[in-house]
């Protein structure tokens, strides 16, 4: 009536396609064996210095974030000196 669905109602299902079953199976192409070798050791080498670099990169970032925290720390120094200078004065 106004357009409200009855949630209790099955609707009917009309044109549905049904997918193929599991158990169909697929047809399979050839599949050529891969060649086996190992790969060589100097090919490794460039992971490590990726790694290398990462581990430098960090470093970096963290002497920069500690340097900003002791410029921080150096400005809260000199208020808090400030502060007590200014009550020392008012206390007088």
């Amino acid at each position: 009536m106004f357009g409200i669905k009855n949630p209790f109602k099955k609707e009917k299902i009309e044109d549905v396609i049904k997918a193929p079953s599991i158990e169909q199976t697929l047809p399979t192409a050839g599949v050529p064996e891969r060649p086996t070798f190992e790969p060589e050791k100097p090919a490794e080498k460039p992971k490590d210095s990726n790694e290398i670099e990462v581990l430098f990169a960090k470093i970096d970032t963290l002497k920069f974030q500690y340097e900003v925290l002791k410029g921080k720390i150096e400005k809260i120094e000199k208020m808090v000196e400030e502060i007590y200078q200014i009550a020392k004065k008012s206390s007088q």
